[in-house]
């Protein structure tokens, strides 16, 4: 919206997601549906869209559930069909060639608390290379709705010999979304992000 550009929303409640905006943004629209349900995702992915970000987080407690991975296949499914090309997802470190990077306390949580999480988006993410659009894959560390590093550090492959916070703003997440919208050199590339405190790191 600040950059121009007309937003929907496809959310579960649309008078929470109202009250959580506040009135902040004026050109933004909501679409109320269950990611699960493909007749809703195909209703919202309308022809005339250019892109779709999709944030979605299911947070799996038990083994053998893939509901990030059936919602994201509904998504991919509505793109081939209406038109938009351009796919960011925000999946999380830890997938991919991500996996095992972070300091301890991350590895330790990835392993234990988060393995059926990422489990679920291993599949996700393999679904969306295989899905012949032109997307972007983010993979944060730690999210946090405000107080984190003020600069992050991108990376693909191997995690950098630097000195790096294990946490990021949501808000910076948001941000790169819309740089890695506009940046077609991110196109087919996953791109790991966490906070620093070295200034000129973004």
């Amino acid at each position: 919206m600040a950059r121009g550009y007309g937003v929907t929303a496809f959310v579960r409640d649309i008078p929470h997601a109202q009250h959580l905006f506040n009135g902040l943004c004026t050109d933004l629209s909501f679409y109320e549906g269950d990611a699960l349900n493909a007749e809703d995702v195909n209703r919202a992915i309308a022809p005339g869209l250019d892109a779709v970000v999709s944030a979605l987080g299911i947070y799996q407690r038990t083994p053998g559930h893939n509901t990030l991975t059936q919602a994201t296949n509904n998504i991919l499914t509505a793109m081939k069909t209406s038109g938009p090309h351009r796919l960011i997802c925000i999946s999380s470190l830890g997938v991919g060639d991500s996996r095992g990077q972070g300091d301890l306390p991350t590895r330790i949580i990835q392993k234990t608390a988060l393995r059926f999480t990422l489990s679920d988006k291993e599949t996700q993410e393999a679904g969306i290379r295989n899905s012949n659009l032109d997307w972007t894959v983010i993979r944060p560390s730690r999210l946090l709705d405000e107080g984190g590093p003020v600069y992050y550090l991108t990376w693909t492959g191997e995690q950098p010999d630097k000195k790096l916070v294990w946490s990021i703003n949501r808000a910076q997440v948001a941000s790169l979304s819309l740089d890695s919208l506009e940046d077609e050199s991110s196109i087919h590339k996953a791109l790991n992000v966490t906070g620093t405190h070295v200034c000129g790191s973004k």
